[in-house]
C-alpha cells in the first residue's frame, strides 16, 4: 500500500502546478476570462489536493481505492469546470490557430481528403468506437488496478495524473471548439447511417467547446497501447484495430483538428512509457523498523 499512496502523492504536483500555473497564465494574456466560475475552478484545485492528502493520511486498501475514485471523480468535474469557466467568456479562442496549422500542414482543409471516403457504415464505426473504446480504455486505466492492488496501481495512476495535469492545462491555454463548431458550414456533410445520425447530437452535446488540444481521446489510446504492451503484451493486438478507429473518428467525425491528434499521442506514450517500463524505488525503512 506504501508504495501506491507513494506514487498518487508525488502524482499530485504534477496535477497542480501545471493546471495553476496555466490558469494563472491564462488570466494575465486574457483578464476578460475571469468570472466566478473561473474562481471556483481554481478553488477546486487546491480543495481535489487537499482531499487526497487527508484520504491518504490513512493506510489500507479503502483510502487507496477512496483515492482512485477521487482521481476518476476529478477528470470528469475537472473537464466539465474547465468548460464552464472558459465558455462563461467571449475571450480569445485557439480555433483560428489550429486550424490555420491544419491547413499549412496539408495545403488546404483537411477534410477534403476524407470526403472521400465518406460512408454510413463508417460513420457508425467510427462513433460507436468513439464512445465505447474510450469509455471502456478510461474505465479499464482508472478503475481496473483498484479491485488487485499491486505497486503497478500506484504507477498508472501517477502516469495518469502526469497527463490529466498536463492535458487539461492545453485546454486552458490553447481553448478550441473543434471544427463541428468552429466552421461547420466550410465542412463536407458527414453521410450518416441512422444510429451515428442520432448519435452525433449526443457526442456533440457532451462537448465542453474547449476540449480538442491536445486530443485526450489520442493521448488516452497512446497511453493504453504503451501499457498494455508493456504490461499485458497479449491484449496488446487486440486494441490495435479499435485504437486505430477511434483516432480516426476523432477527425472523421470533425470533432478535432488533425493537429490535436500528434500532440495527444506524445503526450500520451510520454506519460506512459515514464511509468511503465521502471520499477517503483524502493521503500525506506524508518529508524528503527529495519532489522
Amino acid at each position: 500500500m506504501e508504495s501506491i499512496t507513494r506514487d498518487i502523492r508525488r502524482g499530485l504536483p504534477w496535477v497542480a502546478w501545471p493546471l495553476i500555473f496555466a490558469s494563472a497564465l491564462r488570466l494575465c494574456l486574457e483578464p476578460a476570462d475571469w468570472s466566478r466560475f473561473y474562481f471556483v475552478w481554481l478553488l477546486l484545485i487546491p480543495a481535489y489536493v487537499a482531499t487526497q492528502l487527508l484520504i491518504l493520511r490513512r493506510s489500507g486498501p479503502l483510502a487507496v481505492r477512496l483515492s482512485l475514485l477521487l482521481n476518476f471523480a476529478a477528470i470528469n468535474v475537472g473537464y466539465e469546470m474547465i468548460g464552464v469557466a472558459l465558455r462563461s467568456t467571449t475571450a480569445w479562442r485557439a480555433d483560428d490557430l489550429v486550424y490555420s496549422v491544419d491547413c499549412a500542414i496539408f495545403h488546404g482543409d483537411p477534410q477534403r481528403f476524407l470526403a472521400q471516403i465518406q460512408a454510413p457504415w463508417l460513420s457508425t464505426v467510427t462513433i460507436l468506437v468513439y464512445i465505447a473504446a474510450f469509455s471502456g480504455y478510461l474505465f479499464y486505466l482508472f478503475l481496473s488496478e483498484a479491485f488487485v492492488l499491486t505497486p503497478a496501481t500506484g504507477r498508472l495512476q501517477l502516469g495518469l495524473m502526469r497527463l490529466y495535469g498536463v492535458g487539461f492545462s492545453g485546454y486552458i491555454l490553447l481553448p478550441a471548439a473543434g471544427p463541428a463548431f468552429h466552421h461547420p458550414a466550410l465542412l463536407p456533410a458527414i453521410r450518416h447511417s441512422a444510429l451515428s445520425a442520432r448519435l452525433q447530437p449526443w457526442v456533440l452535446g457532451n462537448c465542453s467547446h474547449v476540449d480538442v488540444c491536445p486530443s485526450i481521446h489520442a493521448a488516452i489510446c497512446a497511453f493504453m497501447l504503451v501499457w498494455v504492451y508493456r504490461r499485458r503484451p497479449r491484449l496488446f493486438p487486440f486494441l490495435l484495430l479499435p485504437s486505430a478507429a477511434l483516432l480516426l473518428g476523432t477527425v472523421y467525425l470533425q470533432y478535432h483538428y488533425f493537429t490535436d491528434l500528434p500532440f495527444g499521442l506524445l503526450l500520451g506514450a510520454i506519460a506512459a512509457n515514464s511509468v511503465s517500463h521502471a520499477k517503483p524505488p524502493p521503500i525506506l525503512s524508518s529508524p528503527g523498523t529495519a532489522g
